[in-house]
């Protein structure tokens, strides 16, 4: 791929598309074609706003895997910048009322047009911090509120409670396995965020980070 081709794109095409994105009768021909245009999820800007304003789903440039298809993760998802998702993710917002007489979404889910509004469960917000990484067939459950900058998550955890910054954690469910990298090069990344830099910058700042630790093995970019 070209240096133009590492940068977001917007065709005009495929942003006439998300913009008439609600009342398209072929909705998963049209995402193809968007992200076609747009050289992938990773880099479609056009993605993104179909995202933001049909599924209330906020993700950040660079960012990519299964939780940029619809449906995979609920309203008030916010996914940073670079983030690596993995194939099955899912993000939940709300669960059943265990408290009620039933269980069944019928009763209180406003969309199935029994109940009015007020009769919906809290559907909490998420946060996937910038960097982080997704194993595959990661479930989020509505006790998470945040994944931290740089956390791994591995493959078919179960995330019941926040992620710290830079941790490790695996399991169901999730439980904290290590800290990544040693605390001044986490604290250098926290101050200087190379995640807010499209790809070049971000490649000759995270150079510099690593050679100011004198550990040449932390990137390996151009």
């Amino acid at each position: 791929m070209s240096e133009a081709g590492f940068t977001m794109t917007t065709d005009p095409l495929a942003a006439w598309l998300a913009r008439h994105y609600a009342v398209l009768p072929k909705k998963s021909a049209a995402l193809r074609v968007i992200t076609s245009r747009e050289n992938g999820a990773m880099y479609s800007n056009s993605l993104r706003e179909v995202l933001r304003s049909a599924y209330g789903v906020d993700v950040g440039a660079y960012s990519y895997g299964s939780l940029l298809t619809p449906g995979s993760a609920d309203r008030h998802t916010t996914i940073g910048r670079y983030v690596s998702i993995g194939p099955n993710v899912r993000r939940f917002g709300a669960s059943h009322p265990m408290d009620h007489l039933s269980l069944h979404p019928i009763w209180y889910n406003p969309r199935l047009s029994y109940v009015d509004a007020g009769a919906d469960v809290e559907r909490t917000p998420c946060e996937i911090a910038d960097e982080a990484w997704l194993g595959a067939n990661v479930i989020i459950v509505p006790g998470c509120r945040r994944i931290g900058v740089g956390a791994v998550v591995s493959a078919g955890a179960v995330v019941t409670k926040d992620v710290p910054d830079f941790a490790v954690v695996g399991g169901s469910p999730a439980k904290l396995i290590k800290m990544r990298l040693e605390e001044p090069v986490r604290q250098a990344l926290l101050k200087e965020r190379p995640w807010d830099l499209d790809p070049a910058e971000a490649d000759a700042l995270l150079k510099e980070i690593a050679k100011r630790f004198d550990a040449p093995n932390l990137h390996s970019g151009r």
